[in-house]
C-alpha cells in the first residue's frame, strides 16, 4: 500500500483521536470524583489515571518502548525525573512508572477544564513557580508523600523544552531526595518532542522509548543540592548522546 493514502486518512483519524481522548477524559474526571467518596488519599483515582493515560497512548497508535524498569523496584519510594518536552510525557509517566506515586505539576493545568477535577481528585500536587510561598507548601506536601511511601514524580527542569534540549534543573526540587533520603531516578523520554510539539494537537509517526536509568543514590546525604542536581543532569544527557537524543 502506497503512503499517499496512509496520509490522507491521518487527519481525519486524529480528528476522531481528539474527541474520543475528550470523552474518555471527561469520563475519568467523573470517576475520580466519585472515589473521593471513599478513598480521601486518591489512591483509587490515581490508577483510574493511570487507566486513561494508557488508554490514551493506545489511541495514538505510536510505537512505545520501554526499557530499564528492572532497575525500579516498585515497592520502594524514589523520587523520578523525567526530562520534558511534550504534553505525552506526563501520559508516560502515568502509564508507565510501576510505584505508587504523585506528580509535582504547573498548577496552571489544575486550571484544565479537562483535566483539573481528575488532578484534584486522585492527588497530584500543584507547583507555582511564580509564588515562592505556594512551592514551598507543594514541596512540604511532597515531603509527606515521601514519608507516607508515596513516590513523586517531577519534571526538573520545570516546564516543557522548546527545543528537546535538556533545560537547566531547579534545585530547589533536590530538597525532597536529600531530606528524605530516597533516590532519584532520571527517565529519559525520546521521541515527545517531535511526536508531539508544544502548542500543537497533532501527533506525528514517531518512535517513543522510555528509558529508566540507575537511581541516583546520595548515601550521605551531604551533597550540595546543584551538585546532586547536575549528577541528575548528566545522567539524562550522557543517555540522550547514546540513544541519538540530544
Amino acid at each position: 500500500m502506497s503512503e499517499a493514502p496512509s496520509r490522507a486518512w491521518l487527519f481525519p483519524y486524529q480528528l476522531v483521536v481528539l474527541v474520543l481522548f475528550t470523552l474518555i477524559t471527561l469520563v475519568t474526571e467523573l470517576i475520580c470524583l466519585v472515589t473521593v467518596v471513599w478513598d480521601r488519599r486518591g489512591d483509587t483515582a490515581h490508577r483510574f489515571l493511570k487507566s486513561w493515560a494508557r488508554l490514551c497512548l493506545i489511541l495514538t497508535r505510536l510505537d512505545i518502548r520501554v526499557s530499564g524498569l528492572e532497575r525500579v523496584d516498585p515497592t520502594r519510594t524514589y523520587v523520578f525525573m523525567p526530562n520534558h518536552g511534550s504534553f505525552l510525557d506526563i501520559l508516560l509517566a502515568l502509564a508507565y512508572i510501576p510505584n505508587n506515586f504523585r506528580f509535582m505539576i504547573l498548577s496552571r493545568l489544575f486550571f484544565n477544564p479537562f483535566l483539573s477535577l481528575a488532578l484534584r481528585s486522585s492527588g497530584q500536587l500543584p507547583i507555582d513557580q511564580n509564588s515562592p510561598r505556594q512551592s514551598v507548601r507543594a514541596l512540604r506536601c511532597a515531603m509527606d508523600l515521601l514519608e507516607r511511601g508515596i513516590s513523586i514524580v517531577v519534571f526538573p527542569e520545570g516546564t516543557r523544552s522548546r527545543t528537546d534540549e535538556l533545560q537547566r534543573f531547579k534545585t530547589m526540587l533536590f530538597v525532597l531526595p536529600t531530606r528524605a533520603g530516597v533516590p532519584v531516578v532520571p527517565v529519559l523520554i525520546n521521541g515527545a518532542f517531535e511526536a508531539l510539539r508544544r502548542g500543537s494537537v497533532r501527533i506525528r509517526p514517531v518512535r517513543l522509548r522510555l528509558t529508566f536509568l540507575e537511581p541516583v543514590v546520595d548515601e550521605a546525604q551531604d551533597l550540595d543540592r546543584s551538585v546532586y542536581a547536575e549528577r541528575v543532569r548528566d545522567a539524562l544527557r550522557d543517555a540522550m548522546r547514546r540513544t541519538g537524543g540530544d
